[in-house]
Formats: structure tokens, sequence, C-alpha cells
């Protein structure tokens, strides 16, 4: 099977960015497919980042390489990555961006790249995913080992996600995690962590009642919030053919409460 390398970034599609990377990672190894996941998340937001990667990196083949690239520390003393789980590797800077990686997967090695012959020359001090990470990803595509570019560490930098709280009697507390192209606001509340702690009745976001709770977008009623188990595993609100944000005036980071049935 041809090797695969998945792409993140905050480059957008106006700038030669994405390109100049793909070229670099091609130059080292063009016999593999390179698979675009998203290269729209916000300007130097990590958390959206890594929110992107959770929802879509366990739709790959095994062996996948994820590399992602939003970088604000770009230039800086932050380290170069590469992240081995059991079934996929990620490479990317020690900001944070795989905290929900090491949350969902059980990590098996993170090397900090310090073999500096599998860098782009001359390296850029703004622009490591052409010099640094795309070529990385790259050698590592062909084959070459992990402990080739680095030394293994263990105090690699990892964000604490919000977490589910249980406020009051039969009522948790999540928040909008992300809020998608259409509006829909996701929360962080999984539904595999509601199936432990009981059936959802109503949400509330943002002080604003969500009454229903449906299986899927058709069960809504038009002009109505709903909450409904997204394709990521997690609830969110959303208004048929709607936008849930604009319609409730509601922004990420937002409660969300769980009134549960």
């Amino acid at each position: 099977m041809r090797p695969i390398i998945s792409l993140i970034s905050d480059f957008g599609l106006r700038e030669y960015f994405v390109g100049a990377m793909k070229g670099a990672i091609l130059s080292i190894n063009p016999d593999l497919d390179i698979i675009d996941i998203s290269h729209q998340v916000s300007s130097h937001d990590i958390l959206e980042a890594a929110f992107t990667l959770r929802c879509a990196y366990s739709a790959f083949p095994p062996r996948t390489i994820h590399l992602v690239v939003v970088d604000p520390g770009v230039g800086s003393k932050r380290r170069p990555l590469i992240v081995a789980t059991e079934n996929y590797y990620f490479v990317g800077p020690d900001n944070g961006v795989f905290s929900l990686i090491y949350e969902s997967e059980s990590v098996g090695r993170v090397i900090s790249i310090t073999a500096e012959h599998y860098f782009r020359r001359p390296v850029s001090q703004t622009f490591h995913g052409r010099d640094v990470f795309g070529p990385v990803a790259a050698w590592l595509s062909r084959g070459i080992e992990m402990a080739k570019f680095g030394e293994e560490i263990k105090d690699y930098v990892k964000l604490t996600p919000p977490k589910l709280k249980k406020t009051a009697d039969r009522v948790v507390q999540g928040m909008v995690l992300h809020i998608d192209k259409f509006g829909n606001l996701i929360t962080n509340i999984a539904a595999t962590e509601m199936e432990k702690i009981g059936r959802p009745g109503k949400f509330t976001v943002g002080g604003k009642e969500v009454p229903r709770v449906v299986n899927n977008y058709a069960e809504g009623n038009p002009g109505e919030p709903f909450a409904v188990i997204g394709s990521a595993g997690f609830y969110e609100i959303g208004v048929q053919k709607n936008s849930a944000a604009k319609l409730m005036q509601v922004q990420r980071g937002a409660e969300v409460l769980v009134h549960l049935a």
C-alpha cells in the first residue's frame, strides 16, 4: 500500500504555503498519497487544530502519518515531534496540538526531532511546515526508523481539554468546543460519556433552551434548535437548514448544560 500523509494547517488556500509544503514532501518521496484534511483552521488556533485532528485521524488506514502545522511558536525553542501510537504516526510542533490524541490513543513513543540532516536546507525560521515537518514526515514515510530522528521524551506539552462537570442533581455541564461552517455548535459532550451518566432530556446552550434531542437533522423542526449526535461522536446543536450559532447568538466556549431525562 502506498504511504499516506494527511495534512492539517492554518495556512489557508490563498498563499503558496500548502503547495510548497507538498512540494517539499514529494521531493523526498514522490510515491505517496497526500490527503488534505483542512487548511482552514483559524490562525494560530491550537485547540481547533487538535479538535480537527481528533475528529478525522481514525478514518484513515493504519500507518497513516498525520502532519499538523498550526505553529504560532515557529522559530522558537518549541520542539518538533513525532508521536507514535498503535496505528498511526503524528508529526508537528510540541505545543499541545496532539493533546486529544494523547487522551484517545495509547501512545507508544514521542520523539523530539533533533536530526537536522533530515530537514530541507536552508531552514526558514518562519516556515517549518516546508523545511522541517514536511521533510520529516516524508522520510518517515520512506521507512526511516523513529529513533534516527531524535531522542524519546516524556515531558511533551499536553493541554488539559475541558471536562464534563456534574453541577447539580441530574445536570451536566460542558461547553461549545467548535462551530463548523454550517453554524452547528459542536460540544465537548461525547455520546460515550453520556451513556455512563444518563440519557439527555434537553440542552441549554449559552442560557438558551434546546428542547429536543433528535436522531438526525431531518427530524428537526424548521427554525428550532435541536441536539443530535454528530459524526465525530459528540453532541452538537443544529437548526435545520440554518445556523444555530447565528440563530442562538452563541460563540465557541459557551456553556452547555445537559438536563438528564
